[in-house]
């Protein structure tokens, strides 16, 4: 037997009828919409496929046809000197690439223009050097070497240059140290402790007027900011007319450093003493603040007791010249810190002194 009262029945079944005619009423709806969306198809839709099917036909023949059609087209091509021995210098600087007209269809234009399919000329120094230290390289060379690249249906119509010439000598070398041209700024709190090069010297290949003026070897000029981790990099040895640098391109590696402020007792030294007297200082040692790299503030000698820093590479003195009988306290300068040393300063720039005879 149920146990819903007469009242809650009939509820029940009023909300189930509702329910059931919603359902129906959706039901039409969405048959409602079906059919509107493929009477839409079929008249909209089919019309538009057509019309794109046509519209896209007629476009490959019309690219067929203009690829068909014969193009002149300029065309460059990288050219590369080979066989060079290491104490040749070549004088003038030879052009990296030459210019081809070139006739053909289109299509095969398209291969030439975009495909990659030309590879690099090469330049034999051996076959085009004479005793003169001179060499020329003809256009019809060129064309030569092109033309086996070339479909047989291609025709080069123009070449630019026309010639290459080149001189030589066989240079002198010496070894020279390669250095950073330019700058690197660290970012924020931090600072360049080192700029190394691998490897950290070229030969460098010149007549001996030339080779003489050669001190250094400069990579090209960099630019290079917001520098906060060990970085490296491939760069250029800047070129010089008349000169061959081996290797021409060298590593490069950036090493930033944190820094940190820290300070060092410093014992003051006398100097310009007159024979027989003495000066002594109150107090005997000063503070010295500086600013360090956190690498290479572990590579600063300690004290291996108390662990703290030792004054080693500091100097700091009192000069007698500069000392008046009249001042009651003496000047003190600081004379030299140790490399990868920054804003290095006393804590107080005058002492009291007292000058003894011996």
């Amino acid at each position: 037997m149920s146990s819903l009262t007469q009242p809650h029945r009939c509820k029940t079944d009023r909300l189930l009828l509702k329910s059931a005619k919603q359902t129906v009423g959706m039901s039409a709806v969405l048959k409602f919409l079906t059919i509107i969306r493929k009477f839409l198809f079929k008249m909209v839709n089919k019309e538009f496929l057509i019309f794109f099917f046509f519209l896209a036909l007629s476009g490959v023949f019309w690219l067929l046809m203009a690829l068909n059609e014969t193009y002149e087209k300029e065309v460059s091509v990288e050219m590369r000197m080979v066989n060079v021995p290491k104490n040749v210098v070549i004088v003038n600087e030879l052009p990296s690439t030459a210019r081809f007209t070139i006739r053909d269809k289109g299509f095969i234009m398209m291969g030439y223009l975009y495909g990659n399919i030309l590879r690099p000329l090469t330049i034999d120094f051996n076959t085009y050097a004479n005793a003169k230290r001179e060499g020329s390289v003809s256009g019809a060379d060129l064309q030569k070497q092109l033309y086996l690249q070339l479909y047989k249906s291609s025709k080069i119509t123009a070449i630019k240059p026309e010639k290459i010439d080149f001189s030589y000598n066989f240079g002198q070398n010496k070894k020279v140290p390669a250095k950073l041209l330019g700058y690197v700024i660290p970012s924020n709190g931090y600072y360049m402790s080192r700029v190394k090069f691998d490897p950290d010297s070229v030969t460098v290949y010149a007549s001996k007027k030339l080779l003489d003026s050669i001190k250094t070897a400069y990579t090209v000029r960099q630019h290079i900011a917001n520098v906060t981790d060990t970085t490296s990099m491939m760069v250029s040895i800047r070129k010089i007319q008349g000169a061959k640098f081996v290797p021409s391109n060298i590593k490069m590696t950036l090493y930033p450093d944190v820094l940190t402020e820290e300070s060092v007792e410093v014992p003051i030294e006398a100097v310009n003493m007159p024979d027989g007297y003495v000066l002594r200082t109150f107090p005997l040692k000063v503070k010295v603040k500086f600013v360090v790299g956190a690498n290479k503030l572990k590579s600063m000698p300690k004290n291996i007791e108390t662990k703290t820093l030792l004054p080693t590479g500091f100097k700091l003195v009192a000069d007698y010249n500069n000392i008046s009988n009249k001042e009651e306290k003496c000047k003190i300068y600081l004379r030299s810190v140790p490399n990868g040393i920054r804003n290095a300063r006393p804590e107080v720039s005058e002492v009291d002194y007292l000058i003894e005879q011996r």
